[in-house]
């Protein structure tokens, strides 16, 4: 069996297709643009699997970046515990650092043609520059307690119109192309999956601010002076994964009109997240010495402040441990020690994580009137369910 692949035969008959594409270059036109497809060693799909086929295409989430085990991924977890029966082979070709530009040129849209596929997912675009910057300048700073930094960061991806026009035409090309691939499969159905904020609202991050700063005592004014500003950069953050999912699912409308319209599913699972966002357990810890007391040092520190959520579905990255230097200088006394640890931020979800967005695809509503589920289109009729993720 071709790497990738997981087989799951519930005695499902074999077909004995053969794909129509040879090795070799394929162009295909799509809207006056000509596309050509290197798919030399591209082998397609053994009908002597005898069952139907799941491709996930993708980014590092659909790759399951920073998991230990490839069965936690969410395609795995789909097929694990939702395709099952009749017998279905997964490959998942999600890859770090891929684009939605990367997808189409580097031969990951043709070869999910090649897999004469019955299900693909597709989730593309986080990696795009300049919107990876969400997971790693922007990340970066918002560790360091550089808000300012961190909203500016998100403010320029916001502002970047030829980004997102980019993404739409990207997303565009890689559509029309699956709507060949659906006239060729009358099965086929094509899930667009979104992305989950991983940053905390703005709204639920402001006991919190007090609740660090005011131990502090001596250094209290500066301290808020800084924290105050995280507000303002968690809401430019997720305006940027609104627009990035807003942008997915405008490519999407075209494709809803006509009688087949139903094919393509927009997978919302960013409200899924909202209240499992990454840990941000901050801890500061100050040294202040007082001439006015005869040279007494007192030592102020904070309790560990969690900015994030409870239960979180991401997995926990490295310390931040960056110099607090915005504390200075001490409202009395002088500050002669500052630190602070930041632990628990990260961007990639884990297992549980990865568990909501292969349920998310499976309850994902289709825009057939009322509440529709992916899975009856694919021939599952167990009751549709609304409490996705719970």
């Amino acid at each position: 069996m071709k790497p990738g692949a997981r087989l799951i035969p519930v005695g499902y008959r074999r077909r004995g297709w053969r794909s129509k594409i040879g090795a070799g270059w394929m162009v295909v036109a799509l809207g006056g643009v000509g596309l050509a497809f290197s798919i030399t060693g591209s082998t397609p799909v053994n009908a002597a699997a005898g069952c139907r086929i799941y491709v996930a295409s993708g980014d590092n989430v659909t790759n399951g970046d920073q998991l230990n085990d490839d069965a936690q991924r969410y395609p795995e977890q789909l097929l694990e515990d939702h395709l099952i029966s009749p017998g279905w082979c997964l490959y998942n070709q999600g890859k770090n650092g891929q684009t939605s530009s990367s997808y189409i040129t580097g031969g990951g849209l043709a070869s999910a043609y090649n897999m004469r596929p019955d299900l693909l997912t597709i989730q593309l675009g986080e990696q795009n520059a300049t919107i990876v910057n969400l997971i790693k300048d922007c990340f970066d700073k918002i560790k360091d307690h550089d808000f300012s930094g961190g909203n500016a960061c998100a403010a320029q991806i916001l502002a970047n119109s030829s980004l997102w026009t980019n993404l739409k035409n990207n997303y565009t090309t890689i559509l029309s192309y699956t709507k060949i691939m659906a006239s060729q499969r009358p099965g086929l159905v094509i899930a667009i999956v979104n992305y989950p904020n991983p940053y905390a609202q703005a709204d639920d991050v402001l006991d919190e601010i007090a609740e660090l700063c005011v131990p502090l005592i001596d250094t209290i004014p500066t301290c808020l002076a800084r924290w105050i500003q995280l507000p303002p950069a968690l809401t430019a953050l997720d305006q940027v994964f609104q627009k990035l999912n807003q942008t997915l699912k405008d490519s999407l409308a075209p494709f809803w009109q006509g009688p087949n319209g139903w094919r393509w599913v927009y997978v919302d699972a960013y409200p899924e997240f909202k209240d499992h966002c990454m840990t941000m357990k901050v801890t500061i810890k100050t040294k202040v010495e007082h001439p006015e007391q005869s040279g007494a040092v007192h030592q102020h520190d904070s309790p560990e402040v969690n900015f994030g959520c409870d239960e979180e579905w991401f997995v926990e990255g490295s310390d931040g441990t960056a110099k607090p230097n915005y504390l200075l200088p001490a409202a009395i006394g002088v500050l002669v020690e500052w630190s602070q640890t930041t632990k628990g931020m990260g961007v990639m979800p884990n297992a549980d994580g990865h568990q909501c967005i292969a349920d998310a695809i499976w309850e994902a509503d289709t825009i057939h009137p009322g509440t529709t589920p992916l899975k009856w289109l694919l021939g599952y009729g167990e009751p549709a369910n609304e409490d996705v993720c719970q």
